[in-house]
C-alpha cells in the first residue's frame, strides 16, 4: 500500500511539475514572439550601386550536346549599369544566344552537384561580361531544368 501512495504522489508531483515548466515555457515565447512583432528588420544591404538595373531575360529552351535527347529550360536575370531599354534588349539577346551556344556544346553530367551549377554560372556570368564589354555585372540563374 505504501508502494502505490509513494507513486500516486511522485505522479502528482511530476504533473505540477510538468504544468508549471509548460506555463513557463509558453509564458517565454509569447514574451519573444512580443519583441518580434515590435521590431522592425533590418534593411537589406545590396552589393551594387544605385545604377544598378535588375533585367529579366526571356526564358531559354535547348537541346544538350551529350545526351541527345535531353533538352535543358533555363530561366535567367541579368544585372546591367545604367543603359536605355533598347540597348539592354539587344544585349539581352546576344546574351541568349551565348547560353544557348554553351548549353548546345555541353553535356548533362557537367551540371551535376553544386560545383557543376557553380562553374555554369560563373561561365555564362563571365561570358556575360565579355559579351556586355563589362556592362553586366552578374548573370542570375533563376531556374535550371534539364529532363
Amino acid at each position: 500500500m505504501r508502494l502505490i501512495a509513494a507513486i500516486v504522489v511522485l505522479t502528482l508531483v511530476a504533473i505540477g511539475a510538468g504544468a508549471l515548466a509548460g506555463l513557463h515555457l509558453f509564458a517565454a515565447a509569447e514574451r519573444v514572439a512580443d519583441a518580434k512583432k515590435g521590431a522592425t528588420p533590418p534593411p537589406v544591404a545590396s552589393s551594387y550601386a544605385g545604377s544598378a538595373r535588375l533585367r529579366k531575360l526571356s526564358p531559354i529552351v535547348t537541346n544538350l550536346a551529350s545526351p541527345a535527347n535531353n533538352w535543358a529550360r533555363v530561366e535567367a536575370s541579368m544585372v546591367t549599369d545604367s543603359m536605355s531599354d533598347e540597348d539592354a534588349g539587344i544585349l539581352a539577346a546576344h546574351i541568349s544566344e551565348d547560353i544557348v551556344t554553351y548549353l548546345r556544346s555541353a553535356s548533362v553530367t557537367q551540371f551535376e552537384g553544386t560545383r557543376g551549377l557553380q562553374h555554369l554560372r560563373d561561365d555564362l556570368s563571365e561570358r556575360a561580361s565579355i559579351r556586355s564589354s563589362g556592362k553586366v555585372r552578374e548573370l542570375i540563374i533563376e531556374t535550371l531544368v534539364i529532363q
